[in-house]
């Protein structure tokens, strides 16, 4: 019963349509046929009970010509209600001729004139319902309408003084004032409160869309009108309807007025025609010039964005890199010990696997001393040493082998060979190695070490069996290692730290700290954070160890999310302070390229908590490779239009570095500190940074040295060109209360040096 009751009751709700969320149907706002229905629904059901009293009494008196007529008037009540929805003009109207036929049957049929002038004074509500349903003009017509029943009224004019004698109720007084009653006090001011509720709703929406226009005025103002990039507002017709200062400057050219406007053809003679990127060329004070311009769609279909980016030194270098690869290609399967490289050797493995040779390893001789003999003979001598090894191994050796070089200190070795006598093999040649080698007039001791992989009869793999001998020559320090697979007990341990992880992520038990990026005499200028984690199960755990954890279990785009938003909600809370704030880095994985909901959640955090993108800088890191190449791009392309900085972490560290300064719209470099380290020790690495400090200087790239610890490192990259530093030799990472101080402070430390400890921010005592 309470389910039938329940049910009918929703279903009720429904019909009366109390909600304005739906929007208009047959072009009639919705709040009109909800009131007309509440009109017609409240009137009727209170007026069942006079009416069912007069139809008694008319069968009482034998009066019975009241009894159809009651029929009809609810026959008509029921019909205005069929038709509310599907035919509501004919519907309303008909309730207004309803309250007008009510009005002369009272008129006509009371016999006492003072109980007959309510039959003009129930016409007097027409207004009101003709305002609710049918709008102001009929309203105003109805108004007018009513100077007649008014004059009836002043002069006592009634149509009952006009008919015959009649027979009439003893209660009709009751009936009419009851009838009169109920419409003024119960109909009336349901239709009037149902519309305006409507109203109330419509300014509520009004409201907020309004503050939505004020943050996307404020947002635009931010991302065209204050940013560094080049941006222009353009017509579907070519013609420029806003340019902002950044382009102006690029382009040298000025927009006098919006009675003149510049055409996009006196720019640039070929422009996107559809949403995407072209690469065009033109004159700029008399020099070629190379412009990326990116087409983008804007709410108004009639126009659309146009950034510009000027990429000449990227073109100029990418033809520089294109014919240096032609030339290299000749020379890709050898190293410089002459030996073929991890390419070849590859391509061995993988035919090998193919035509199912039987009984071969893969054998990878470490020189565990490479370095001290790198540093000591220099480093042309390590090549020479591998190249060496391999003759004392193609002199000594019997077995069908075949030799290759992954790089200058290991030589590795493809070798057809029994299970059994691999051991024996490479004891024998480790011990006919002389312990000092004679080369170039240097006596060279060498320390040798040997990792050993076999390829899986499963599921035989190239690049796991390269990986695992290597992997296998530094498992221990013996002198011969046999690759292992991992224990069931170190998987066990990983998947217990990803579900700790998972929860961690959830109840924020994550924190965040802050290591702040420095110029030479200590002014902060930028911040990086860095993820914590005191685990209330197994303690604090290093980000070495929960990071390739995270990564291996799907995790790293969840973290992302929880710090995007952690380091919004810092901002914001900095800037209801009026907290000078420096731009914060956060690390981007390749991962969260690969996520489709990434750049919105950036966005609207951003836009949530009203911070300027150019508060956000995203280091994308050596290991951010996406599955999916062109949307990364896609990505970092539209996050660079909306004013974010694209900084390139842990520079240098791989392969693909090059790659991605080309590529991605890259701000700002981060030298790794493979680099950095003893650099004041070591000229080589001051070489190479001093070339990627040039390279960056062509790209107009801003630089950065990771991982200083030590003030004669930052002595000579200011030397090379290097102006800005990470490191302890600064401070380490700081919590939020000790980087509030630093910001308070005027984000300047101490320029004195303290011997073993880190430099410590002035405050204002």
């Amino acid at each position: 019963m309470q389910a039938m009751i329940r049910s009918l009751t929703t279903r009720f709700l429904s019909y009366v349509m109390l909600s304005d969320l739906e929007g208009n149907i047959n072009g009639i706002e919705r709040w009109r046929i909800s009131a007309l229905r509440i009109m017609i629904i409240t009137g009727f059901s209170f007026y069942s009970v006079v009416a069912i009293h007069s139809c008694l009494t008319a069968v009482e008196i034998n009066f019975s010509e009241v009894i159809p007529l009651t029929l009809a008037f609810y026959l008509f009540a029921g019909i205005q209600l069929w038709l509310s929805s599907s035919h509501y003009t004919i519907s309303a109207y008909s309730l207004l001729f309803t309250i007008l036929a009510a009005a002369l049957s009272i008129n006509i049929i009371a016999l006492d004139p003072d109980l007959a002038i309510f039959g003009p004074v129930f016409v007097f509500s027409l207004p009101l319902a003709a305002f609710i349903l049918l709008g102001a003009k009929i309203g105003f017509v109805c108004m007018l309408l009513n100077i007649l029943p008014f004059m009836a009224l002043l002069n006592g004019f009634h149509l009952s003084q006009y008919l015959p004698p009649h027979q009439t109720f003893e209660h009709a007084n009751f009936y009419i004032m009851s009838i009169i009653f109920l419409f003024f006090n119960v109909c009336a001011p349901l239709g009037v409160a149902r519309s305006s509720l409507a109203a109330r709703r419509l300014n509520q929406q009004l409201t907020e869309t309004n503050i939505d226009l004020q943050k996307q005025k404020d947002f635009y103002k931010t991302l065209f009108v204050d940013t560094d990039i080049a941006k222009l507002v353009v017509h579907s017709s070519g013609l420029i309807k806003e340019i902002n200062l950044a382009a102006e400057l690029l382009l040298d050219c000025r927009q006098q007025n919006s009675i003149h406007p510049i055409h996009m053809a006196e720019l640039f003679s070929d422009f996107p025609t559809d949403a995407g990127e072209k690469v065009v060329n033109r004159f700029i004070k008399g020099k070629m010039k190379a412009f990326k311009l990116t087409r983008s769609k804007l709410f108004s279909q009639e126009y659309f964005f146009l950034t510009v980016h000027d990429i000449t030194a990227k073109v100029m270098l990418h033809k520089t890199l294109a014919a240096q690869t032609v030339l290299n290609r000749q020379q890709k399967l050898y190293q410089e010990t002459g030996l073929p490289n991890r390419l070849w050797l590859t391509n061995k493995i993988k035919s090998m696997l193919t035509e199912k040779t039987n009984d071969f390893c893969l054998i990878t001789i470490k020189i565990n001393n490479a370095q001290f003999i790198e540093q000591k003979y220099g480093f042309q001598i390590l090549p020479l040493l591998v190249k060496e090894l391999s003759k004392y191994w193609q002199s000594g050796q019997q077995v069908k082998s075949h030799l290759a070089s992954i790089d200058s200190t290991n030589l590795t070795i493809v070798c057809e060979i029994s299970m059994m006598y691999v051991r024996a093999t490479i004891q024998s040649f480790l011990n006919n190695i002389p312990k000092v080698i004679e080369l170039n007039g240097h006596s060279i001791a060498l320390n040798l070490q040997a990792g050993i992989s076999f390829p899986d009869s499963h599921n035989g793999n190239a690049e796991k069996l390269i990986n695992n001998a290597l992997y296998a020559v530094n498992s221990s320090r013996s002198q011969i290692n046999f690759y292992e697979t991992s224990s069931l007990e170190r998987f066990i341990e990983h998947e217990e730290i990803s579900i700790l992880l998972d929860e961690a992520i959830s109840t924020n038990e994550l924190k965040i700290v802050y290591q702040p990026k420095v110029k030479a005499d200590g002014h902060v200028v930028g911040l990086e954070a860095l993820l914590r984690w005191d685990s209330s199960v197994i303690g604090l755990v290093s980000p070495s160890i929960f990071i390739p954890i995270a990564e291996k279990s799907g995790l790293v785009p969840k973290i992302t999310q929880w710090l995007i938003t952690n380091i919004c909600v810092q901002i914001s809370h900095w800037q209801k302070q009026d907290i000078e704030i420096v731009p914060i880095a956060l690390n981007i994985s390749g991962i969260d390229f690969d996520q489709d909901d990434f750049e919105k959640h950036l966005i609207y955090s951003l836009l949530e908590h009203r911070i300027n993108p150019k508060l956000i800088e995203l280091e994308l890191t050596e290991s951010a490779v996406s599955r999916n190449v062109e949307k990364a791009l896609k990505i970092t392309s539209t996050l660079d239009d909306w004013g974010f900085s694209i900084t390139l972490d842990d520079f240098g560290k791989g392969y693909s570095g090059l790659a991605k300064l080309l590529s991605y719209p890259v701000k700002a470099v981060k030298i790794d500190r493979q680099f950095i380290k003893d650099i004041h020790l070591d000229e080589r690495k001051s070489k190479v940074v001093e070339a990627i400090i040039a390279m960056c200087r062509v790209l107009d790239i801003n630089i950065l040295a990771e991982g200083t610890e030590k003030r004669e490192e930052v002595q000579v990259l200011q030397q090379l060109g290097c102006s800005c530093f990470q490191g302890f030799v600064f401070s380490k990472p700081l919590e939020v209360e000790q980087t509030e101080r630093l910001l308070k402070a005027k984000n300047v430390f101490s320029k004195s040096y303290v011997k073993g400890q880190s430099l410590t921010p002035i405050t204002n005592k």
